[in-house]
């Protein structure tokens, strides 16, 4: 059965339980709130002290040392663009994002069932954030995404178009924040849903949807 299928035909999930192709701005609504984190207040002498030896130990780090991937599983974190790149590296498919973005953190969620979202966050907000108005890249792994994707575009309310390469993009009338394209033998559906649906599509038909470069 299609992702898209599983959106548009399925009844809805109970709450705090997650479908097998929710929406990303359900998932956002229903997913729980982060822990929160707390600072110690400490005066600024001994700050000061403390950021000298951070800085001190920085320097004297070995190159190539980088901070582990988040576990498949774990929940949303927030990951550095190389990162991602080791995470594409490691699947046997394309993940995709919307490149790099100023201002911006990126935020990781890898399933254990084979989806993975990269959520664009402004500097500042946590990760898990549970609202619905952020850009988020899904990967679907999904062998046959390509025909189901053909098929569902010739659904009432479908409304799809041609990308390069042999690519199909569909998104429907009665949802249109999210944009779901495919490849011509590739194992795997893309959602890109942004909380303008003419800023989804832009995105989509503009190119600007890239596979992650493995690294």
């Amino acid at each position: 059965m299609s992702q898209l299928d599983q959106v548009w035909q399925e009844p809805r999930p109970a709450a705090g339980t997650l479908g097998p192709m929710e929406s990303v701005a359900q998932r956002q609504r229903d997913r729980a709130r982060p822990r929160r984190s707390y600072l110690p207040i400490v005066v600024l002498g001994v700050a000061v002290a403390a950021a000298a030896c951070v800085v001190a130990w920085l320097a004297t780090r070995g190159p190539g040392v980088t901070k582990a991937l988040p576990a498949v599983g774990s929940g949303p974190a927030l990951v550095s663009q190389a990162q991602l790149e080791r995470l594409a590296g490691s699947v046997d498919h394309p993940v995709y994002w919307a490149g790099p973005k100023s201002g911006y953190s990126y935020e990781l969620t890898n399933t254990t069932d084979g989806r993975i979202f990269v959520r664009y966050l402004p500097n500042g907000v946590r990760a898990g954030d549970p609202r619905p108005n952020f850009l988020v890249v899904g990967t679907y792994a999904q062998p046959g995404g390509f025909p189901d994707l053909k098929r569902v575009a010739k659904r009432h309310g479908s409304v799809s178009f041609g990308l390069d390469g042999g690519g199909l993009a569909v998104f429907n009338t009665s949802r249109p924040t999210s944009v779901y394209f495919g490849y011509p033998g590739k194992a795997s559906q893309v959602e890109v849903y942004s909380p303008s649906g003419d800023t989804a599509r832009r995105l989509v038909l503009g190119g600007m949807i890239l596979p992650i470069s493995a690294h």
